[in-house]
């Protein structure tokens, strides 16, 4: 989906939700009122784009990757990181943080843009019941409700209980009202099931639009979330289905070579086999730029790539390149990470890391009189005396005594193994931090993570064939039979996150699975493999409610902040 220019700000609104006088609003603008531009076919085009517009705040965007990643047992601060309170859970994490402010206001304006759409797409009118015009309603209806439920997934899951609407405002709300967990998920669900139900696209990819699929690949991940927090049997059984149909009916394939994933040649999501559903950014930056005049990061575009960049352009024998990346190094992996790869028998370990960077600056070599090719190169274990002496004047070596101490905290936050996953080399220049590289929100791979844990917990027969099934094809050739698990491996909780980890890393799930297996498994994960983030407790589970949003509000006793948080 290409960006759409229109003229929308009479509804650009703080919160962008309804409050319970709005039923009985009738000062609409021309725009959104019975019989205006919303109710016209190309007007409900216009606003059902707009809702696809903050799926670009949230893909590839810093704070995201900090909220959905960082503070997690995978992933720690690099030197640039710029929330450490988010990424180490220091006493300052409170309702001030600034990602968790942009994300309660973007999203739930966003979901005011889906009610708007929901409620218009029954008010176009169609006298002669054209077909072809009754099908157009119908999906954009559909791909609204999805995003919907994808935006309140996110504000859900981040904070718990909290405000919920379904009816379109132009006004603020002063007196919002606490929506328990359990009762957003079941209007998630009904959501959910509506789209299934409708007339959206059977096609692998429709431009970035919602399909049929996405609609039931998410719900598999939703399903799998809540019955993880509910030990909910009957849901892991809905969850096994929906991944199982997705999988053997949908046009999908996993890819025999994991790495070729991420090249950029394979970056469009419509045209990736793996990809079931993907934030479009196009090779035109003019579409990637924001809504309104607040960008997030410069100009729009995926900067993923930034993120996870190790710093490497002031180092011996290296410049800036665009091959190597703008390094922002907000991001590093954790020594759990690392070790969590058989780097002999797993093609994710080559497929995820970079640990080599080519001398490309021969004046800069400094002490390193011998260096010809290598300028850097990082192992994951330990370098042997014969490693460092052939190192010694042909390049730097560094190991993980050089990168992690020994409790497995970081040392060295600026030169470790780089996620390498979203790198584009492609870009414009070396200091262009906008990747046209589409987002990928669910990939094929997480339905057979999904068909094997929740088939276990349901008691499938083949459940366990799901998980050997990837695992085998993500093997090293000749390694495949050396890749296959027991049934009492996918039983374990933390075998589910360690091949969760190894496939997903740094696809903004993380702290969200961490968290569906409660506040206990939660805290104790972190603890045990991100010694950066060992103050983590129980109320971390969620994030704080925005300040500005508490301090706006007239009811300030009824709807307060999460427990633990100023």
């Amino acid at each position: 989906m290409k960006k759409n220019i229109f003229v929308l700000t009479s509804l650009m609104l703080t919160l962008g939700c309804g409050c319970d006088s709005f039923l009985d609003e009738t000062n609409y603008s021309d725009v959104t009122s019975e019989g205006g531009y919303y109710d016209t076919e190309a007007g409900l085009n216009a606003v059902v784009n707009a809702c696809y517009t903050p799926l670009r705040f949230w893909a590839g965007k810093e704070d995201a990757i900090g909220l959905s990643e960082t503070g997690t047992d995978i992933i720690a601060a690099g030197s640039g990181c710029v929330d450490n309170n988010m990424a180490a859970y220091t006493q300052s994490l409170d309702g001030t943080n600034s990602a968790c402010t942009f994300y309660f206001d973007r999203f739930y304006a966003a979901i005011n843009w889906c009610n708007t759409a929901i409620f218009h797409a029954q008010t176009v009118p169609n006298p002669s019941n054209d077909e072809i015009l009754a099908t157009t309603l119908n999906k954009r209806e559909a791909e609204a409700r999805v995003l919907r439920t994808f935006y309140y997934w996110i504000l859900t899951e981040t904070f718990g209980d909290t405000y919920y609407t379904d009816q379109p405002s132009i006004s603020i709300v002063m007196n919002p009202v606490k929506t328990s967990t359990d009762n957003i998920y079941q209007y998630m669900f009904d959501d959910l099931d509506w789209a299934i139900k409708s007339k959206l696209s059977t096609l692998q990819n429709d431009g970035g639009r919602v399909t049929i699929w996405t609609a039931k690949a998410l719900k598999a991940r939703l399903l799998l979330t809540r019955a993880s927090e509910k030990n909910d049997v009957d849901m892991y059984g809905q969850a096994y289905d929906l991944a199982k149909d997705v999988i053997e009916n949908g046009p999908f394939e996993l890819a025999e070579d994991f790495a070729s994933i991420w090249d950029m040649k394979n970056s469009d999501g419509n045209s990736n086999k793996e990809v079931i559903w993907y934030v479009d950014y196009s090779t035109n930056q003019l579409y990637n730029s924001e809504l309104d005049d607040k960008p997030v990061i410069r100009n729009g575009g995926n900067n993923a790539h930034l993120l996870f960049c190790m710093k490497y352009d002031d180092q011996p024998g290296m410049t800036r390149t665009a091959e190597y990346g703008r390094p922002f190094n907000r991001y590093m992996p954790t020594h759990y990470l690392v070790d969590l790869f058989d780097e002999e028998k797993d093609q994710r370990y080559a497929g995820s890391f970079r640990n080599l960077w080519i001398m490309n600056n021969e004046k800069g070599k400094g002490k390193y009189t011998a260096m010809t090719d290598t300028a850097i190169y990082i192992i994951k274990g330990e370098a042997t005396k014969a490693q460092r002496a052939w190192a010694e004047n042909r390049y730097q070596l560094f190991d993980r005594n050089d990168v992690y101490n020994a409790d497995g905290s970081t040392k060295n936050m600026k030169q470790y193994l780089e996620l390498s996953k979203f790198a584009d080399p492609t870009r414009a220049s070396k200091d262009e931090d906008r990747s046209t590289r589409d987002g990928f929100m669910i990939r094929i791979a997480e339905m057979y993570l999904i068909a094997a844990e929740a088939g276990a917990k349901a008691n499938k027969a083949d459940a366990l064939d799901y998980m050997n099934k990837l695992r085998m094809t993500r093997a090293i050739s000749g390694y495949e039979d050396a890749m296959r698990v027991e049934l009492s491996q996918i039983q374990d909780i933390d075998f589910i996150l360690d091949e969760r980890a190894r496939e997903l890393a740094g696809e903004q799930l993380r702290w969200f699975d961490l968290k569906r297996f409660g506040k206990e498994q939660f805290v104790k994960r972190i603890k045990k493999c991100n010694p950066d983030a060992a103050n983590v407790d129980e109320h971390h589970w969620v994030r704080p409610f925005p300040q500005t949003f508490l301090d706006a509000i007239e009811n300030k006793t009824e709807f307060t902040q999460n427990t633990g948080y100023k």
